[in-house]
């Protein structure tokens, strides 16, 4: 078989094997349901208000006098719609494909409708009503608890669906090959990306939603991407293509298409959403309190919302933007590593990709809504591989990194701070040179201009951080009880077959300068644990030392595999128990957090 022979059908096995995944979903996968506990409505619901979060009972969401629901690709014959809402002060008329089917009185709660038999299809379901004021510029309709569409029989997939399958698999494969990957490894991939597809789609019948268009495209363009990607790692370096490739599909499945998932609720999309606005209408120094028992009140950064104020002022949703903005960063920053970690190796650099795709700590701020943290650590991540690296851009780039990342999140500056120490004793005596001093010095003059607005502010809290060691909600506790949370946090955030990667891939200050650079990174996080363990002082340290962590991990799969076959088996053991433990993590963070 010629090459080109060989090309076609792989990308024809690639599609080959995504339309059964297409047909399972039509056939077998749940009736679609705009679903507000479960997730998910977004992608079915036009007019609904903005997402909140009632302590004790989950998300909640108000409708609009005017909301839209598209369920799409149903198939031929009867179905039933099954309406749940609350709260409607005013009657809610319902109608489906613009045929009257019933009203919803203030004090009822439900609404069953059978559907007239058709050729299948887009069915639209509105509802209307008068509303009332909601005494913040806000008219609301009734609080939405879901509505479903229930159709009598199912059947093989729509040809929309099919091709939405069939066409991003195909484009997959072509890419992967088009970066070097053997003809079974870019069947993997595209199976891969075809099957993360499948998994996002199949909650609540996100298939049956606009959004299985928009995730078509996602995969689309990672393909485009990863093959750009490649093609430049291969430039620089021959031989890195393939790694290059595999290391960005794996952050872009993770970060990109799981990161902004509409089934994943975001705890605090909202809160970024409104700051957005806050800094958008000039509001430029802004605050935020601890969740400690008697909080603190600390400065909050704005470079993440600076930068996407030109796209909210083009009409871009704001929570659109904070989530996308955030994911765009996770995946700019997994990228850099991959470039600063490819001379020492593209092997290395790919696994360290992957290891960090699969540590908990590195998505789970998505879901938590930590998404100027995400930000913050992105641009952390860019600058320590900006001054471990070739130092690109000159000192512009380096101060540009430094100053948005002190700037992007509180914890950021302070982890910063540290780690640009950490990083001038680790070059010794011979210095750091005039472009990494520079950049040094412009980046924290620029932050610290920014956060002499707050010095009272931090000046007044400072006393309190007597109060003893201590994390997260509830009251400080001390040294001993958060040491424990620390030891805990680092199994249940980082992962124990991660820990035993890095352990054996460990920097080594004697053996190269990224080593020293590396072994720096690892003291900032041993310095920022003291205040974290002694005060109520909590940087989230270790959400920063997932960097050198994935890393050293790589170095450590790495060693492994040269170390014959046992060797070999043992690496892949440790990475597929930690792809067990990130991946279920992945899952909670998506499909089952914040549910009631």
């Amino acid at each position: 078989m010629s090459l080109r022979a060989q090309r076609l059908a792989t990308i024809g096995a690639a599609a080959a094997f995504a339309l059964p995944l297409a047909a399972a979903l039509a056939r077998y996968g749940p009736d679609p349901s705009a679903d507000v506990r479960r997730g998910g409505e977004t992608a079915f619901a036009h007019g609904l208000e903005r997402r909140e979060m009632v302590p004790g009972r989950g998300p909640q969401r108000w409708t609009s006098p005017l909301v839209r629901f598209v369920f799409r690709d149903l198939p031929p014959g009867p179905a039933r719609l099954d309406l749940r809402l609350r709260g409607q002060r005013t009657p809610v008329l319902v109608a489906v494909d613009g045929v009257n089917a019933g009203v919803v009185e203030p004090g009822r709660t439900s609404l069953v409708a059978p559907l007239r038999s058709s050729g299948g299809g887009d069915h639209v379901v509105e509802l209307r009503s008068d509303g009332f004021d909601a005494g913040d510029g806000r008219r609301l309709g009734a609080l939405l608890d879901s509505a479903t569409l229930h159709p009598a029989r199912r059947g093989g997939p729509s040809p929309r669906l099919a091709l939405l399958f069939a066409v991003p698999a195909a484009l997959m494969a072509a890419a992967a090959l088009g970066a070097g990957l053997p003809a079974t490894a870019a069947l993997a991939t595209a199976a891969e990306a075809s099957l993360a597809q499948a998994l996002l789609l199949w909650p609540q019948g996100l298939a049956r939603s606009s959004y299985a268009t928009l995730l078509a495209g996602l995969v689309a363009a990672g393909a485009a991407g990863a093959l750009g990607f490649a093609r430049w790692r291969e430039r620089r370096m021959p031989g890195a293509g393939p790694w290059a490739f595999a290391a960005f599909v794996t952050a872009f499945l993770v970060q990109v298409m799981a990161g902004t998932s509409p089934l994943m609720v975001v705890s605090d999309e909202v809160f970024h959403a409104n700051n957005l606005a806050r800094v958008a209408g000039g509001e430029w120094f802004l605050t935020s309190l601890t969740q400690h028992a008697r909080p603190f009140r600390f400065p909050y950064g704005v470079s993440f919302y600076v930068l996407l104020v030109p796209l909210l002022r083009l009409g871009v949703d704001a929570v659109i933007l904070v989530r996308t903005g955030a994911a765009a960063a996770g995946l700019a920053a997994s990228l850099g590593l991959f470039g600063l970690l490819a001379p020492g190796g593209a092997a290395r650099a790919g696994l360290a990709v992957l290891l960090l795709q699969l540590l908990p700590w590195t998505f789970d701020p998505y879901s938590f809504g930590n998404l100027s943290n995400v930000f913050g650590q992105s641009l952390t991540t860019l600058f320590f591989c900006w001054w471990a690296g070739k130092t690109p851009g000159g000192w512009p780039a380096g101060a540009a990194l430094l100053a948005l990342g002190c700037l992007g999140h509180f914890s950021s500056l302070m982890v910063l701070g540290v780690l640009a120490g950490a990083l001038l004793v680790a070059r010794g005596g011979e210095g750091p040179g005039r472009t990494r001093l520079a950049a040094l010095g412009v980046g924290l003059g620029l932050a610290g201009l920014y956060y002499l607005r707050f010095v009272p502010l931090v000046l007044s809290q400072l006393p309190r951080l007597a109060e003893g060691g201590g994390q997260g909600r509830g009251a400080s506790r001390g040294p001993v009880d958060a040491l424990k949370l620390l030891v805990l946090g680092v199994l249940g955030r980082w992962g124990a077959p991660a820990l035993v990667l890095a352990a054996l891939g460990r920097p080594r200050p004697g053996r190269s300068a990224l080593d020293r650079d590396l072994a720096a990174y690892w003291a900032a996080g041993a310095v920022l644990a003291v205040p974290a363990i002694f005060s109520p002082l909590d940087v989230r340290f270790l959400y920063a030392l997932t960097v050198p962590l994935a890393a050293a991990g790589g170095a450590g799969l790495v060693l492994l595999r040269g170390r014959g076959r046992a060797g070999a088996l043992a690496a892949w053991l440790l990475l597929a128990l930690q792809a067990a433990l990130g991946l279920r993590s992945l899952v909670e963070a998506v499909a089952v957090r914040y549910r009631p």
